[in-house]
């Protein structure tokens, strides 16, 4: 994985930017890859690092990964991460979770979040 996750309170990107049931993955300066996935007006973050290959899980398109409405999906070899807390539940890599970086949701738009976020 390459950087880390910005300081609490740095913006990541304005809500409407990422469609309800979708992801968007934004990169930082010093390459530290985020994965902004949404339901309704939740938000959840995790590191850009499939837990299975240790490489990004947006292998056709550096501006999202795949989504079905509640889950991401790796696209190098289909391991299947559940929003609210990137649980794997299916795939090579089942029963690990993805790195979670806390997010909010501040007048419109998604910041990096003090605090912990579920693992």
């Amino acid at each position: 994985m390459k950087g880390a996750a910005p300081p609490p309170g740095s913006v990541v990107c304005a809500l409407a930017e990422v469609a309800d049931g979708k992801s968007r993955v934004v990169t930082f300066g010093d390459g530290f890859e985020l994965i902004v996935v949404r339901t309704g007006e939740a938000v959840f973050g995790y590191a850009n690092e499939c837990k299975h290959l240790h490489v990004g899980l947006n292998l056709l398109d550096d501006q999202a990964c795949e989504t079905n409405a509640a889950t991401i999906l790796c696209q190098y070899h289909y391991a299947t991460y559940r929003f609210e807390d990137g649980y794997c539940i299916a795939g090579p890599c089942q029963g690990d979770s993805l790195t979670a970086v806390p997010l909010a949701v501040r007048a419109g738009r998604i910041v990096i979040a003090t605090g912990s976020a579920a693992k």
